[in-house]
């Protein structure tokens, strides 16, 4: 079962990246206006109000006239209020990646590392999302699928590569052991309004991860 766990783990991180470039490829096909300043300024807006007024009060009539558009501008690039949020948190983001340190806890504490990168503005973001992530359905899919989602699936890519060479024992679980990092990281958001700290990361490598796989 660990395995399978592991190859669903790869076959999540593969999707989503796979899912970025079709929905990419189907909005130039689809021909909609991709005038970055607009939406720039959209995705300031949107990020504005969430720490201001929280999610409930980031309306898209408020997000219109924050960013001095019209709705329709705002609806031509996204279908509801939960992807143009969504897309708002994506945008203060670095991508997750899939590092190759050439070992286990170089590897684990590299991709644990995106955690720790949330900076002021960020994490009030993602605190007004997270609040809002237990009353509301399609917010909190989207949420994990665009940005919980990824850097999850890194972990386990990672896990699942040094189950094959041998340095993490096979019946490992590894979706579990991969959720350990981010749980923290995001009740650090709620709770405290701040990333988890370089040193707090290595600490959770270290004193926890580690520990689980072998």
């Amino acid at each position: 079962s660990t395995r399978k766990e592991s190859s669903a783990a790869s076959d999540v991180y593969k999707r989503q990246q796979w899912g970025a470039m079709s929905e990419d490829e189907s909005n130039r096909r689809a021909g909609r206006p991709r005038d970055p300043g607009v939406e720039g300024a959209i995705l300031d807006a949107v990020q504005e109000l969430l720490i201001e007024n929280g999610y409930a009060g980031t309306t898209i009539g408020a997000v219109a006239d924050r960013a001095r558009c019209g709705r329709s501008a705002i609806y031509r690039r996204w279908e509801n209020k939960a992807e143009l949020v969504v897309a708002a948190v994506r945008a203060l983001q670095v991508t997750a990646a899939v590092p190759d340190t050439g070992t286990l806890r170089g590897d684990l504490i590299a991709a644990a590392m995106h955690f720790a990168q949330a900076d002021e503005r960020t994490a009030g973001v993602l605190a007004s999302i997270l609040s809002e992530i237990g009353r509301d359905d399609e917010l909190r899919d989207v949420a994990y699928r665009v940005v919980g989602g990824p850097p999850v699936a890194a972990l386990g890519v990672v896990i699942e590569r040094w189950i094959e060479r041998g340095e993490v024992r096979a019946d490992a679980p590894v979706a579990l052991i991969a959720g350990l990092v981010p749980t923290a990281a995001f009740g650090s958001i709620s709770l405290r309004r701040r990333a988890l700290e370089p040193d707090a990361v290595v600490q959770l490598v270290d004193q926890v991860v580690l520990p689980a796989l072998r």
